[in-house]
């Protein structure tokens, strides 16, 4: 079993992309299970989600504590979610424009916000870094390029799946450690 855990700012879309984590798992015949938790459910504030997946029917429900993977959604949360629990093999993915070292752990990294505005992924001045972080998760988590895609395609048809499906490729060509 794969656990990752999802920190984010409330607004960046983190228990949405868990959520379409584990679509794209189901879709490739594997187990999912999204662990969304929220505190003050305001934009900006911090929220977190957690993800499992596995190729055998997953019998845990509780809350992630020690995942395999940290995912944090801006540089701003590593010591937050360093703090609420990391194994010492755990690794870090992380949304930046260039790696980060953190002592004992393999870090990856992809420059989400970059992706987003770069790509015209942004309303009201706040770019969607969900998507791409989406797609480079997928990668990490052995997700086939087409059905990372597809199940994009579907959640929004039409021209925003469209949009959103090719910022979720470059987000999984980008994935960088």
């Amino acid at each position: 079993m794969l656990e990752l855990r999802i920190h984010g700012y409330g607004g960046q879309g983190v228990v949405t992309m868990a959520e379409l984590l584990a679509l794209a798992a189901l879709e490739s015949g594997l187990v999912a299970q999204t662990l969304p938790f929220f505190g003050v459910e305001r934009r900006g504030a911090p929220v977190k989600a957690a993800l499992r997946v596995s190729d055998k029917p997953i019998h845990i429900y509780s809350q992630s504590v020690e995942p395999d993977f940290l995912v944090l959604m801006s540089e701003k949360l590593l010591d937050m979610g360093m703090n609420v629990g990391i194994k010492p093999e755990s690794n870090i993915v992380l949304n930046a424009p260039a790696n980060v070292a953190v002592l004992g752990h393999l870090v990856y990294f992809v420059d989400a916000t970059g992706i987003a505005i770069a790509n015209g992924l942004v309303t009201d001045g706040v770019p969607y870094i969900n998507i791409p972080m989406y797609g480079a998760l997928c990668r990490l988590i052995g997700i086939e390029a087409e059905v990372a895609l597809n199940v994009i395609k579907n959640r929004w048809p039409g021209k925003v799946g469209e949009k959103n499906a090719a910022v979720a490729k470059i987000g999984y060509d980008s994935l960088k450690n």
